[in-house]
């Protein structure tokens, strides 16, 4: 199947009626969503080229793309997955960050049979974290692991996402790049999935924003992500969302992926 330089798509964006508010919407169900976010017809384009020619970096864009072979057999093991892929993704995204150290929080699967609508694949433009838990959150990992933070840290989050079983040809990721996201377009929202309410971060609809995808992701290639950032002269954040793939044959397997969220400290 021969891939287009670009697809026409369409994604939910948290409502644009939210932005300058005092108050700040909560999303964490079906309704919620429904409730909180409008659909946005967009052009989402192959990342595959720019990743190639350096166009597209995980500072510069928020994401890259990376090959990452592993020997799980069933990410829903915790142990087996904590034990032989933990320290892969560690080692990978500290080997691009330059970070000093680097710990995975914890993992998510996702496939087309979901627990909830927590582990469904995810159906709205969101970022997962938001910057003004940056210290809280990282300082609150390290404690957990018996580590005292030191006051010259400097921390950043990432997500990695790979698929397994089949190619990740429908219902794959979409990014914003960070180069066409202004800040100002980055808005506070609770997540209340599972009785709890975290605050997280989501952008509203700009028709400025450049959008990008990598086609029929392979089970050997893994993308890494930005999820918030603290260091100067860097993509702080890398909104996302899978999106209905108009260009997947009716035939195409169903989408099924691991993702860990990493803590890096610098």
């Amino acid at each position: 199947m021969e891939t287009p330089t670009s697809i026409r798509a369409e994604v939910r964006y948290v409502n644009a009626e939210w932005k300058g508010r005092n108050e700040i919407p909560r999303i964490g169900s079906r309704e919620t969503r429904r409730a909180n976010t409008s659909r946005k017809s967009i052009d989402i384009y192959d990342a595959r080229p720019g990743l190639a020619n350096g166009e597209i970096t995980l500072d510069g864009s928020g994401f890259t793309l990376e090959k990452l072979v592993h020997a799980v057999e069933d990410f829903r093991d915790i142990e087996a997955t904590a034990r032989q892929y933990y320290p892969a993704v560690e080692k990978l995204v500290a080997d691009l960050s330059g970070a000093k150290n680097v710990f995975v929080r914890d993992h998510l699967v996702r496939t087309e049979v979901p627990i909830d609508f927590n582990d469904g694949y995810a159906r709205f433009v969101h970022c997962d974290y938001n910057m003004k838990r940056l210290k809280e959150m990282s300082e609150s990992l390290l404690k957990a692991r018996g580590i005292e933070p030191k006051e010259d840290w400097t921390y950043a989050w990432f997500n990695t996402w790979q698929p397994f079983d089949n190619p990740a040809v429908n219902n794959p990721l979409a990014f914003i790049d960070w180069q066409s996201l202004p800040e100002d377009d980055v808005i506070d929202y609770f997540y209340t999935g599972r009785n709890r309410e975290s605050l997280v971060a989501a952008p509203v609809y700009n028709p400025d924003h450049v959008w990008r995808y990598v086609p029929s992701m392979s089970p050997d290639e893994i993308l890494i992500f930005k999820q918030m950032d603290g260091r100067r002269n860097a993509s702080v954040y890398c909104p996302h969302t899978s999106f209905d793939n108009p260009a997947a044959p009716d035939d195409a397997p169903p989408r099924r992926s691991v993702e860990t969220r990493l803590l890096a400290v610098f």
